[in-house]
């Protein structure tokens, strides 16, 4: 049951969002459920690389050192802290307010069915700010869901909070961070879940397609996040989910830019659709416990204003 929860966590956030409402992590896809999610590489995977790369410069001599030095030359190396992701086109069109539309599905293809959140995930909602701040990104989600049908509440207290099973839908939140990992735009960034620090990386390809991975401490897959943007101010999100080398979710998330009014107006006719109690805006964390943080320090600006 332990793994199930953590791969339910990691599912959102990516930070492209992370994600991806659990891990949607960054990518800043970051997705949600998937790590939106929504990161930094698996440690174990760049120690081994580094010691087989240093083994293979002993043996072969390295070269000379007038080669040496011509490399440095002509391969300056890249100071991160000068990056501007703004630089980079996908950033901007990532960075700013989205609305979307989810649906995150389990490893049989049905909607997924969660154990501790009982709530609907055929279709969702979601609202996330993501801001570029020189070489970082910096990704706070909401993730609003559907109460769950009549006809499967085992009871009116099945739910999360003091809402009702079957009349009241509830929310979470997901945060995640990443700064560049190198002069390309890329990014890299940990993620903490249930004592393990994750890592994600998310790499550009072309100024439309982004892709956001989240792996293990062993280096192993637990997500593969594809990010498309097409030149409309939208952006189209799936992500997989693995665990131990198996298939166990996915998720389809469909998402618009708004303004920041467009962005708090629309937040709360879904609240009001969804029939969700004021005391439970941004309520829970990604994990479903409570989040102790009101909606203003979660985004950390006044939503009203």
């Amino acid at each position: 049951m332990a793994w199930r929860i953590f791969l339910t966590l990691i599912a959102c956030g990516s930070i492209m969002a992370c994600n991806s409402d659990n891990a949607n992590a960054v990518k800043v896809n970051t997705t949600p459920e998937p790590v939106q999610s929504e990161s930094v590489e698996a440690q174990t995977v760049d120690d081994s690389l580094s010691e087989s790369e240093s083994e293979s410069e002993s043996e072969s001599g390295s070269g000379s050192e007038s080669e040496i030095l011509t490399q440095s030359a002509t391969e300056p190396e890249c100071d991160l802290e000068s990056v501007n992701l703004l630089d980079f086109v996908p950033w901007q069109r990532e960075e700013g307010w989205w609305v979307g539309e989810y649906t995150f599905l389990g490893a049989d293809g049905d909607p997924n069915v969660s154990a501790s959140w009982p709530y609907r995930y055929d279709h969702y909602r979601g609202f996330i700010h993501l801001e570029v701040i020189g070489n970082s990104i910096k990704q706070r989600n909401v993730f609003l869901y559907p109460a769950k049908n009549s006809s499967e509440c085992d009871s009116v207290e099945d739910v999360v909070g003091s809402g009702i099973c079957g009349d009241n839908g509830n929310e979470k939140v997901f945060s995640a961070d990443q700064s560049a990992s190198d002069c390309d735009g890329n990014l890299s960034g940990p993620f903490e879940a249930f004592g393990m620090t994750l890592s994600t990386t998310t790499t550009l390809i072309g100024d439309d397609t982004v892709l956001y991975q989240v792996r293990l401490p062993d280096g192993s897959f637990t997500q593969n996040q594809l990010t498309t943007l097409p030149p409309n101010d939208t952006r189209v999100r799936t992500a997989q989910g693995f665990f131990m080398g198996a298939s166990t979710y996915a998720s389809y998330y469909r998402e618009r830019k708004v303004t920041k009014e467009e962005f708090v107006q629309l937040l709360e006719e879904t609240r009001q659709e969804y029939n969700i109690l004021e005391l439970d805006y941004c309520g829970y964390d990604s994990g479903g416990s409570p989040s102790n943080v009101s909606c203003d320090e979660h985004f950390g600006v006044a939503l009203g204003d």
